[in-house]
């Protein structure tokens, strides 16, 4: 199957951007949009995530990055200033952050100026967050999961059922300390229902955009191979199988699945789950892949995603298997925006095992159903390729900041 890459659906173009071509669209902000991530900006999870973004965007606002580390500066399309030499930059983190750190923070309150956004990303010091207030800087900052002071309770009841003590790191201090942050915000950026929940009602609720994540479309896709009769259906969970994304409530409904199911749990599995759910981990119809680099080859070669999660922002996994045309189980957390605004995921209570493990039955039996669901969940991914939603998020915020 092959696709368009969609047009951005940004507002139509008014002057030319600073520093060079493309597109621009009116704005609250009239200067640069500098991002700020303090730690190695490579890899995956979050750091993927915006560096996503930003290339989805730079066409259309003038950017710059600051950051600890990017791997191939150069093929990124907008600047990157790091506060160490290419030398220092490839020794870990660990060993030249009390360095690195300050100066990166240095430079980045030197080169912003009023006019700009300073975009902040997790692990800016708070620090830097009251320098630009005192200066009267916008601030953006990213909402990654819904708020600790929401979460903390959800999670603090779902270890304590199950006898355990809180494993979540959240804490008191943090708690104040994001409060704190976002106090100083000009706007937040809140990725998913879920988040957009978490700030209802609250004193910040004026300040939260609403904006989705996404993932990068597959151009293509190979024929999906239909599955031999009595031949294994794999369910495929991505992620930390932890307990904030309700691993314990797919595992306890996996000891009465049908014998065609096979879960697949790609990524590191929190101990005390390994613990408590030893006997389905060790089953035949599970196996456990620990991380992986190569998630589209776990896409590929799997037919159903399945992410209970009882706390989670916007899950770039539902999106990537959306995108690569799987079907779709999820609590409503897990479903993120995609699933609140397209209903092209099938929803589940994350506590009602019973439902869980009836969807995952009926997903077993079916491959029409797979595969009709497949298709809703790919033509639904389409309209948040991060060519879209990167750059949708700055056109709303832009909206949010003029409205006010």
């Amino acid at each position: 199957m092959t696709i368009q890459r969609l047009e951005t659906g940004i507002p139509a173009a008014i002057g030319t951007r600073p520093g060079g071509g493309g597109a621009s669209v009116a704005t609250a902000f009239t200067g640069t949009i500098r991002a700020l991530f303090p730690v190695p900006c490579v890899g995956a999870g979050v750091a993927a995530t915006c560096r996503s973004i930003l290339t989805a965007s730079a066409g259309h606002f003038p950017l710059e990055l600051f950051t600890a580390r990017v791997d191939r500066a150069e093929a990124l399309p907008f600047a990157c200033r790091h506060a160490l030499g290419p030398a220092m930059r490839t020794l870990p983190y660990v060993a030249t952050s009390w360095l690195g750190q300050p100066r990166l923070v240095e430079s980045y309150l030197s080169a912003i100026a009023p006019g700009d956004l300073a975009y902040l990303w997790p692990s800016t010091p708070l620090a830097v967050y009251r320098e630009l207030a005192r200066r009267g800087i916008l601030i953006a900052v990213e909402s990654l999961n819904t708020r600790m002071e929401v979460a903390k309770p959800v999670l603090d009841a779902a270890y304590d059922r199950l006898g355990l003590p809180p494993d979540h790191g959240i804490t008191p201090a943090r708690i104040a300390e994001q409060n704190e942050r976002h106090a100083l915000a000009s706007a937040i950026f809140s990725p998913s229902p879920a988040t957009d929940a978490a700030f209802a009602g609250t004193a910040l609720a004026g300040r939260a955009v609403p904006a989705s994540y996404g993932t990068w479309i597959p151009n293509s896709l190979g024929p999906r191979a239909p599955r031999a009769p009595g031949q294994p259906v794999t369910f495929l969970f991505l992620g930390t199988a932890c307990i904030r994304k309700g691993i314990h409530h797919l595992l306890a409904a996996w000891r009465d699945v049908p014998a065609t199911a096979h879960l697949r749990i790609v990524g590191r599995v929190e101990p005390a789950v390994a613990r408590l759910f030893a006997d389905v981990l060790a089953q035949e119809n599970v196996t456990c892949a620990g991380f992986s680099r190569n998630v589209s080859a776990e896409l590929a070669s799997a037919d159903v995603l399945v992410l209970p999660s009882l706390e989670e922002g916007d899950p770039i996994a539902t999106y990537e298997a959306a995108a690569h045309g799987l079907a779709v189980i999820a609590s409503p957390a897990g479903a993120g925006r995609i699933g609140a605004e397209t209903g092209a995921i099938d929803i589940v209570a994350p506590h009602d095992r019973d439902q869980l493990r009836d969807m995952i039955a009926r997903f077993a039996g079916s491959e029409e159903l797979r595969r009709h669901r497949g298709q809703s969940a790919r033509a639904a991914a389409l309209l948040y390729d991060w060519s879209l939603a990167g750059p949708q998020r700055f056109s709303r915020l832009s909206e949010a900041l003029s409205s006010r």
